[in-house]
């Protein structure tokens, strides 16, 4: 279904709601939805920085599942190494690493990726000894991720990034929140509407678990 199908849907349970609310709407709803069923896996392509450790990630990123180097998996680190060698300025920091490894891991901190490579003594400060150090080298990076879909814009012959079969339940989900509202109070009606589209995050569920992976998955892109 178009954007403008789902927004005819919709104004059949409520007349009163013009274009700009309901697609407010459907994209609250396409969030939510792709948050309940993980149904969009999206991968995302960058290099990495010499001595950079840290790397933002998209906002539309709900879950990373796995991060790639040059082609290569990379295990998860559980924990965080004991020294920092990327979050100093330029006069007092460690620097960039001199020496390399190819023994790489990832892991999460503060909604950020960590990149870091494993060296015996690799950093040294205040006493401490940590082995591991930050990327010593610019490498392409793979994320696969659970990710949000694209938003809607105006353009109303715009399709959602979730297959056919489920973008109807957006609009079930616009329509059962608008009667909550005071002015279109319904609880009867926002409950049934409740009900059909957790039936459509059910299937979307059983969609995922199918190992669906979305189309045009690759994005070039700056964390």
């Amino acid at each position: 279904m178009k954007q403008l199908e789902l927004i005819e849907l919709v104004q059949q349970h409520h007349p009163g709601m013009g274009h700009t609310e309901i697609r407010k709407g459907l994209n609250r709803a396409q969030n939510d939805y792709c948050a309940r069923t993980e149904l969009i896996k999206e991968t995302y392509v960058q290099n990495s920085i010499a001595g950079q450790r840290y790397y933002n990630i998209d906002e539309n990123i709900l879950k990373i599942l796995s991060v790639s180097i040059n082609d290569v998996n990379i295990p998860r680190l559980i924990g965080k190494p004991v020294i920092d060698d990327d979050e100093f300025d330029g006069a007092s920091g460690i620097g960039a690493p001199s020496s390399s490894s190819n023994e790489r891991y990832w892991y999460m901190d503060s909604n950020r990726l960590a990149i870091v490579e494993k060296v015996n003594n690799a950093v040294t400060r205040d006493g401490k000894i940590s082995h591991y150090q930050s990327m010593s080298e610019a490498k392409e990076m793979r994320l696969y991720t659970i990710s949000q879909g694209t938003d809607f814009t105006d353009s109303l012959t715009q399709d959602s990034d979730l297959p056919p079969q489920f973008r109807e339940g957006l609009a079930y989900k616009v329509i059962s929140d608008n009667y909550l509202r005071p002015e279109t109070l319904n609880g009867e009606l926002s409950q049934l509407f409740t009900l059909k589209y957790m039936d459509f995050v059910k299937e979307g569920k059983k969609f995922a678990r199918s190992n669906y992976t979305h189309v045009n998955t690759i994005k070039q892109t700056h964390f």
